[in-house]
């Protein structure tokens, strides 16, 4: 009897710590990875900003290709829309659309996620280097306000984003890299 009291008292110790750091813990999280491409800025530019590109770089697209995809808006820039349902629930159900874009420097994409509730972005900027383009992948997701139950279920996630969202940026980051350097260098992107 004394072992399942210590065994009760240690449970609701780990649950009342589980709840203390939600409750504590910021609505924010943000992850990021980069990787330097071979490529004038203006050749990765033009792969991210048209969803008509995403799918041959998307790590997401591997992982479900009978995924049914829609595209609304302008073919590319601010006002494009992505959306996308699947089977598979690591990919889901969801949108994205470019919200931001200043030309071979950065791409800004609202995203939702099925019944996920909050504000969620992914950016990706880009930085002239002497090796050709540093291609930075930002994550960036906000709860806060989102009422009690998804904004706890969001701040958990917001613990392991690192771990459960980078390994899919790298791949993406990975695929990206060589789909721009094994494309020709446009003559009008060599001086940009």
């Amino acid at each position: 009897m004394k072992a399942l009291k210590t065994l009760g008292f240690a449970f609701a110790g780990v649950v009342a710590v589980i709840a203390m750091v939600l409750v504590f813990k910021s609505p924010q999280s943000h992850m990021q990875r980069s990787v330097v491409i071979q490529a004038p800025p203006a050749s990765v530019y033009q792969q991210l900003i048209s969803f008509n590109n995403f799918n041959a770089w998307s790590p997401w697209a591997k992982l479900d290709p009978n995924t049914r995809y829609t595209y609304e808006g302008p073919e590319s820039g601010v006002g494009a829309r992505m959306s996308w349902v699947s089977e598979n629930p690591n990919v889901g159900s969801g949108s994205q659309w470019i919200v931001e874009a200043v030309e071979n420097k950065m791409v800004k994409n609202g995203m939702a996620f099925g019944d996920m509730k909050g504000d969620y972005f992914a950016t990706l900027e880009l930085e002239e280097v002497p090796e050709g383009t540093k291609v930075t992948w930002h994550y960036d997701g906000d709860v806060k306000g989102t009422g009690m139950v998804n904004s706890a279920l969001g701040k958990a996630f917001g613990l392991f984003i690192d771990r459960a969202l980078g390994p899919f940026y790298e791949d993406g980051l990975t695929s990206l890299k060589q789909v721009v350097e094994s494309q020709p260098v446009p003559a009008d992107t060599l001086n940009q």
